[in-house]
């Protein structure tokens, strides 16, 4: 086999992935292939006028086509449509609610934060001193250095306390979150029916939680659904083993939004358009990802390394008659960071797979940035991408590196190969 094409599947159907095997061993049939070998995730078909063989490769993400050299293609574009058709006519409803008393707004945030505003309003006049000082003793390499540090301490104290507050964020690990998935046909449920909905539910799993018991009340409001899960979510049980303990801040929006701060306490926002579309072990790979860079500090160390380059510049600017030298060292400086940002992304994922399994991050991956997947990858695009400090790594690059995690070690220098990958 000469030639590989990778297949991802629609998110849709990661969760009936039977169905499309079946439907491509039906595709492959239809278009004159015949099976010759089968073997749990391999199958091997052979057309029956041409004898061009191909080889199909099924994983819980992705369907791997081998093909001869001289193959006269497959139109893909119809095997899409069918996949879609399959699982695009199924839209699914989610409904949230917290299963113990809680604050609804982090209105005590500041007295069981101590640390964290002691923290800012000392950094204060520290800073003012520091430039007080530069000013008296004009500015040199070393004040610059200091005065930069103690800026972007100063500043994730402060984003630390505002952002929760801002973004009217819902303390989370303080309680558990029931959530209630349902699958309809058809339409979107509109938003009277959904908010009728939601009301006559809350009412109901106060008293008691059970699938008869939901079931009753989605069809005493008109709506029936076709497949119906339930679960409860415990933001606290998933960092138990942990070392630290994050607070965890849901933010209510239908955006994937995940962020961590690992200074002065660990907190972790989540979104609860998260908590809608994926599943509980997607969801806790996701926190794992986001317990990687508090782990390892990464939302201290980037504003650090990108700051610290400002005395740096001052400094060669000031020393170095010429300006050639300065502009290779921002260029230089820009890609440095650009690499070392995206190389920590690959070790976080690296660590959420070790977390909760391989299978489980790859479709995770392919939900959260399956628009990116299916685009055309050139050389162009991927130089493109590790030039642009504010993009993530390329979604074929973190599953490679999903692929490989139990290979590696997750050092920064072995991420960065996987970007070149």
């Amino acid at each position: 086999m000469d030639e590989k094409i990778d297949f991802f599947i629609p998110p849709a159907c990661l969760d009936e992935t039977e169905k499309v095997f079946s439907e491509i061993k039906i595709f492959l049939a239809s278009n004159g292939y015949r099976v010759r070998t089968e073997k749990r995730n391999l199958v091997v078909a052979e057309n029956i006028y041409s004898g061009e063989k191909i080889g199909v490769i099924f994983s819980g993400h992705k369907v791997s086509f081998f093909l001869d050299k001289n193959h006269k293609g497959l139109d893909l574009k119809k095997l899409y449509q069918k996949i879609f058709s399959l699982c695009g006519s199924k839209r699914e409803v989610v409904f949230i609610f917290p299963l113990s008393k809680g604050k609804a707004k982090p209105k005590t945030f500041f007295s069981k934060n101590r640390e964290v505003y002691n923290w800012a309003f000392l950094a204060v006049p520290l800073l003012t001193l520091l430039i007080f000082m530069t000013e008296i003793f004009q500015a040199s390499i070393w004040s610059l250095f200091l005065y930069t540090v103690l800026l972007v301490f100063v500043f994730i104290s402060l984003v630390s306390l505002v952002l929760p507050i801002v973004l009217k964020a819902t303390r989370a690990d303080d309680k558990q979150l029931l959530v209630i998935k349902i699958q309809v046909d058809g339409q979107v449920l509109p938003r009277e029916k959904y908010l009728s909905t939601k009301k006559a539910l809350y009412q109901v799993v106060s008293q008691k939680i059970d699938e008869e018991t939901i079931s009753t009340v989605l069809r005493n409001n008109s709506v029936n659904p076709t497949k119906l899960s339930i679960y409860v979510f415990d933001f606290k049980e998933v960092f138990q083993t942990n070392k630290k303990k994050p607070r965890v801040y849901l933010v209510n929006t239908v955006k994937r939004v995940s962020y961590s701060i690992s200074f002065p306490r660990p907190l972790v926002l989540i979104s609860t358009g998260l908590l809608a579309e994926l599943t509980p072990e997607e969801l806790k790979g996701v926190l794992m990802h986001e317990y990687s860079h508090i782990k390892n500090r990464d939302t201290v160390i980037l504003p650090l390394l990108f700051l610290t380059g400002v005395p740096i510049a001052y400094w060669i600017l000031s020393s170095s008659p010429h300006s050639s030298f300065f502009i290779i060292f921002l260029v230089a400086y820009y890609v440095s960071l650009s690499l070392l940002f995206k190389a920590i992304e690959l070790r976080a994922d690296v660590y959420a797979t070790r977390k909760v399994g391989g299978d489980v991050y790859s479709k995770t991956i392919v939900k959260l940035e399956y628009p990116r997947l299916i685009r055309h990858e050139t050389a162009v695009t991927k130089i493109l991408n590790l030039l642009n400090i504010a993009s993530y790594p390329l979604p074929t690059q973190r599953l490679h590196a999903v692929e490989h995690s139990h290979f590696i070690k997750g050092h920064i220098f072995e991420m960065i190969k996987f970007l070149f990958s």
